[in-house]
Parts: structure tokens; C-alpha cells; sequence
């Protein structure tokens, strides 16, 4: 992760403090009759006392401002599993009255649902965080000072209420300064041609520059375009690859995809019923919905697992709530 410093080394308010003094002065010049130098000192004393704990109290909300999106961009970096960060974001919003951190919070939610790019729900579920609509305006500050977190966040923003012309510019800005999360999301934007044509070339450049920043969400988007031969030319071999190195950064979806890999014998593996089976589990306990349904489904039928129908309904049950509609189903065939 790449954090802006300096930001805030030079502080507009001291400008406007100059301002203010010179135009003290010059009422002075001007004064009524019989103003002594010594009032006129005191004036600008107090002027000056006043422009100096104006600029103490700006200075000690910027950092905090600060404080605020380098623990978003922390949190987005080292947990790359839905379930890590949905747990976390709420923390930040519970615990440290982050008020940036609904972005991310329900950013995740509506992706997890498979809600994504739906306004009205994503700001529904802004409100229900509380969110304050007037922080946008402190994380523009941020991001016209050039901190590439509040670029990333605003980014996030805008890419969920559909303004794409503006969150293009905000993500291109932080990808250009090496924020590997923007760089993924940007990806986005030219794979499903929003506000832009659609290029799918350029998407896999910022797929691949995004993977290569060990970013593993970004890894398991690449991979994927290989395994189907979007964008690139079809090879399981090189997709296998990416979402191994997934894999080793905790993925679920990387540890997910592993485990198909082996269960198919695909992508130069070799078939391995019980290391995918074992795997499957590791994504499931992880959160990746998909793998929930998978291992519900085993204990069902008793493949690869001992039949038990009690599991099996816990495992479609947690996929059901992220949103699976195969578990959504089978709780419905199930009579739950």
C-alpha cells in the first residue's frame, strides 16, 4: 500500500491568516482618531493567536481524516476474503466512529450479494451505516491533496451510484500512484465498458499490474479471464498459476478455485478427490459462498463426506445469506 505523505505540509489557512493581517494594518492607518499603537498591536496579537488555533484545530482534523482512510486502505490490503473485511469495516464504524468506512462496508455487501451497481440499495445500505454524505467533501480534500486512499475510497464511491466519469478519474489518479485496489477496480470499469467502451486488453493490463502488486482479489480476476480466454488467449495453465498465488495470500476464492482444479484434474493438475475436498472446507470456513454450497451439497449426498443432512443445512443455510442461489434453492427443495 502506497500512503500520500505530506499531504497537508502546507496549510491554506496560514495564507488566509497573512490576509488577515495586512488588512488589520491597513484599519489601522485608517483609525479613528486617537487609536494608540499599543491597541492596534493587541488587535493583531489576537488576530494572529486566532488564526493559529484555527489552523491547530484544521491540522489536527486533517491527520485524523488521515488516520481514517489509511485504516480503510490497511484493512482492504491485508484481508483479501469478504467475510475478514465485512467484520473489520463494522469494527472501525463501531469502535472508532470511522465515517468513511460505510463506503467499503457496503461496497462489499452489495458484491457479495451480487448487488453491484444498484443504487438504491447501496445507498440503502449506506443509511443504514449512518453514512454522512458531507464526508465526501473532507475525503475530496484528501484526494485533491493528493492521498491516494481517499482517491481509492471516492473511487469506490462513485463506482456505486453509477457517476463513472468520476470515479474513472479518481481511480485512474490513484492507479497511476500504484494503489493496487484502484488498479482492480479500474480494471472493472474497461471490462464492462462503463462510461467507457469496453476494452478488455486494457482491463487485463490493470488486472495483471494490480496481481503483479500482490493485490490477491485482483490474482483471482485474472485468472479467471484465462480460464475462460477472455481478454487473453485460453490457458489453464497460467490461470492455475494465479490463483495458486492467491491461494498462498489466504484467498478463498483462490483456495476455492484450487480445490475445483484438483477435483477436475484441470489446469496441469493432477485429479485429487480428498486435497480438493480438503480445500473446498478451507474456502467454505472462509466465507466463499460458492464453497459453502459445495461442501453443503457433499454432506447431503455423502460425496467425499459422511452423509449428514444437519451439516448440510448449515453449509446451504450460511451460503443462502451471502446470496448463493444454488443454496438459496436447496433450502427451498430442503423445506427451510
Amino acid at each position: 500500500m502506497i500512503i500520500a505523505s505530506g499531504a497537508f505540509d502546507s496549510d491554506p489557512y496560514y495564507d488566509e491568516a497573512y490576509y488577515d493581517d495586512t488588512e488589520s494594518n491597513e484599519l489601522y492607518d485608517i483609525g479613528e482618531p486617537g487609536e494608540s499603537q499599543a491597541g492596534a498591536d493587541a488587535e493583531v496579537a489576537v488576530a494572529d493567536a486566532e488564526a493559529d488555533m484555527q489552523a491547530a484545530d484544521t491540522s489536527v482534523i486533517d491527520e485524523q481524516n488521515i488516520e481514517w482512510v489509511n485504516e480503510l486502505a490497511l484493512i482492504d490490503e491485508q484481508y483479501p476474503n469478504d467475510m475478514e473485511r465485512l467484520e473489520r469495516y463494522q469494527s472501525l464504524i463501531d469502535n472508532n466512529k470511522n465515517p468513511y468506512a460505510p463506503i467499503l462496508l457496503a461496497n462489499t455487501i452489495v458484491n457479495v450479494k451480487n448487488q453491484s451497481r444498484n443504487v438504491s440499495i447501496f445507498e440503502e445500505w449506506l443509511d443504514n451505516f449512518n453514512f454522512d454524505i458531507e464526508s465526501l467533501n473532507s475525503l475530496d480534500s484528501l484526494a485533491n491533496n493528493q492521498n491516494i486512499n481517499a482517491m481509492f475510497l471516492l473511487g469506490t464511491y462513485y463506482y456505486q451510484v453509477q457517476r463513472y466519469e468520476l470515479s474513472r478519474n479518481w481511480l485512474e489518479q490513484a492507479a497511476n500512484q500504484g494503489h493496487a485496489g484502484a488498479m482492480n477496480q479500474l480494471a472493472w470499469i474497461y471490462r464492462e465498458g462503463l462510461g467507457v467502451s469496453e476494452d478488455l486488453d486494457y482491463a487485463v493490463v490493470w488486472h495483471r499490474y494490480s496481481a503483479e502488486a500482490n493485490y490477491p482479489r485482483a490474482m483471482t480476476n485474472l485468472a479467471y479471464l484465462y480460464s475462460i480466454g477472455k481478454g487473453v488467449e485460453k490457458d489453464l495453465e497460467t490461470s492455475e498459476m494465479w490463483y495458486k498465488r492467491a491461494a498462498e495470500l489466504n484467498s478463498a476464492s483462490g483456495i476455492y478455485a484450487v480445490a475445483v482444479y484438483y477435483l477436475n484434474g484441470t489446469g496441469g493438475m493432477p485429479k485429487n478427490e480428498q486435497e480438493g475436498v480438503r480445500l473446498l472446507m478451507e474456502s467454505a470456513k472462509l466465507g466463499h459462498k460458492r464453497a459453502m454450497y459445495a461442501i453443503g451439497l457433499r454432506y447431503e449426498y455423502g460425496n467425499g463426506l459422511e452423509q449428514n443432512i444437519d451439516q448440510a443445512i448449515d453449509w446451504y443455510s450460511e451460503s443462502a445469506k451471502l446470496g448463493e442461489p444454488d443454496a438459496v434453492a436447496a433450502m427451498n427443495r430442503l423445506n427451510y
